[in-house]
């Protein structure tokens, strides 16, 4: 029997590492790479895999590479978690034809932003996210704080009443305790998703019923079990992964948005995780010092 909506909304929780897209030398889509990181974070216990976010450089990439990356991480994964895909852009059909070639390959959810290109309304954010969750079945996360465009709690309360298939709101806003509001102001409707690497432990102290993570690609084991310990109540274990790990190594990988991906792809080279450390042509190298300072906080927190 197919799964239901709520059966696949029932499965958004947890630890959900958001990949980079490893490239070829030559920047195109490195499909043994990206077959070699999905078995990598599986391997080690996340919850769910959610691509083509910020930290796959979706901005920089065609649409016919968002769908082969897709399609690759789908196929490599063969079920074993939910995989996410994302069809951030500021046009709702560009959007609507990604979520629908997502849920063709397999996917197990949507991950949608509100339109960046120019200001939008309240209106036109609302009529962009109903345009993609009307082209699926498929649950839908929607990104509160995407592109700096927060989403305000009466918004997402007349989108839960709206859009059945919106299912959890992922929160990046320097404002942790607005995790706890989504659920109050949707009436259940909207899962709190954690959605900031420097802040996603305090976010889960709040309430998160999950987190979408950038250095789960580095540390999925351990991002997992800080997610688990925290359910768990074992808050002593779970500050002592925050405190020892993680954020050690947020605060040189995920200190300048304008480089956490270099920084991260970097370092799964160095782990031998993929290839290459190749990035999009938009994005800038990180500096000498950076490097250094990286690969010395993975010698610190055991990671190479």
């Amino acid at each position: 029997m197919p799964e239901t909506l709520e059966e696949k909304k029932a499965k958004l929780f947890g630890n959900h590492v958001l990949t980079v897209t490893p490239l070829t030398l030559d920047r195109e889509i490195d499909e043994s790479s990206t077959r070699s990181l999905v078995e990598f974070v599986i391997e080690r216990d996340v919850h769910g895999i959610l691509t083509l976010g910020s930290t796959g450089e979706v901005f920089a990439l065609t649409e016919a590479e968002r769908q082969r990356y897709a399609e690759i991480v789908i196929d490599q994964t063969a079920g074993r978690v939910p995989v996410g895909v994302g069809v951030n852009d500021s046009s709702s059909d560009i959007g609507a034809n990604l979520a629908r070639h997502a849920q063709a390959a397999g996917a197990h959810y949507i991950f949608t932003c509100p339109p960046y290109y120019h200001p939008h309304r309240a209106e036109g954010v609302y009529r962009h996210v109903k345009h993609i969750c009307d082209a699926v079945d498929l649950p839908v996360m929607v990104y509160d704080g995407g592109a700096g465009i927060e989403i305000s709690l009466d918004l997402l309360n007349r989108m839960a009443e709206d859009m059945p298939n919106l299912a959890c709101s992922k929160l990046f806003l320097p404002y942790p305790q607005k995790i706890g509001m989504y659920e109050e102001a949707t009436g259940g409707k909207i899962a709190p998703f954690a959605g900031h690497d420097q802040m996603n432990y305090l976010m889960l102290l709040y309430g998160a019923r999950g987190m979408t993570s950038a250095a789960s690609c580095v540390l999925p084991q351990e991002q997992t079990d800080m997610f688990n310990a925290v359910q768990a109540g074992n808050l002593d274990e779970a500050r002592g992964l925050f405190f020892d790990k993680i954020a050690p190594l947020n605060s040189i990988a995920f200190a300048d948005v304008l480089q956490y991906v270099q920084c991260y792809k970097k370092a799964l080279k160095w782990m031998g995780v993929i290839e290459n450390d190749t990035c999009k042509v938009v994005m800038e190298p990180i500096t000498k010092i950076r490097e250094r300072e990286l690969r010395a906080v993975m010698e610190h927190v055991g990671v190479i």
